[in-house]
């Protein structure tokens, strides 16, 4: 199961470090340190290019001081690395890079069958909730998304908010079919070449898809 997955591309004319393709998880302690909405948005930022901490201030319009603590954080665990270091004012200036371009969290810290996995189930799933609230909230107050709940034809949908809670019921073939065209579409996007020329606007996209023991469809009465 990832936790972060990016489409980002080493560059080597600009990066001293390639981070590697895939870092994973598989302690309850690391989970937990990148599990954390600003962190989660550290680690993103730094996956695109490194970054110095300021930048990443920056970036986040936040002070300098309040990431300190969540860069050696991440730092500690390997989630990211110091990959060039500068003296600026007489002070030494250090850049982070990401230390892969995807995070998956070991299957088996998430086994039911203890209380340590159950606690690595929550903590993942509460830091994704967690962290995509609060960048839906962001891209409001910034204007570039329009959660107006009003049905309105004209307005572009490219600035709305899609969110849905469905419970589907499907035979074990149609979810299967489900389940490999929603993976072919989102692989198809997540690769799709872009000119650097053309205007780019990222999205956030979290997907839940799951057997669910919530009632069937078919179950609820009619009205």
């Amino acid at each position: 199961m990832h936790i972060i997955m990016s489409d980002a591309k080493p560059d080597p004319n600009q990066r001293p470090y390639k981070p590697e393709p895939e870092f994973t998880i598989n302690d309850l302690e690391t989970l937990k340190v990148l599990a954390d909405p600003l962190r989660l948005q550290i680690v993103e930022l730094c996956t695109q290019a490194p970054r110095t901490v300021k930048q990443v201030a920056s970036v986040l319009n936040l002070p300098p001081t309040k990431l300190y603590y969540h860069i050696k954080q991440l730092e500690e665990r390997s989630l990211i690395k110091v990959v060039d270091t500068r003296i600026v004012s007489g002070i030494v200036e250090k850049q982070y890079q990401a230390s892969a371009f995807n995070y998956r969290v070991d299957r088996e810290l998430f086994s039911l069958t203890s209380q340590a996995g159950k606690e690595g189930l929550n903590v993942m799933l509460t830091g994704l909730f967690d962290d995509t609230r609060e960048d839906i909230q962001n891209s409001a107050e910034a204007d570039v998304l329009d959660v107006s709940p009003d049905d309105d034809d004209d307005k572009p949908l490219n600035r709305s908010l899609l969110i849905s809670r469905n419970t589907l019921n499907l035979p074990p073939e149609a979810a299967e079919a489900f389940y490999q065209r929603l993976k072919t579409l989102v692989r198809e996007y997540s690769e799709m070449t872009v000119p650097e020329s053309s205007e780019q606007q990222p999205y956030g996209l979290l997907i839940a898809l799951y057997p669910s023991t919530g009632t069937a469809s078919s179950d609820k009465p009619k009205t």
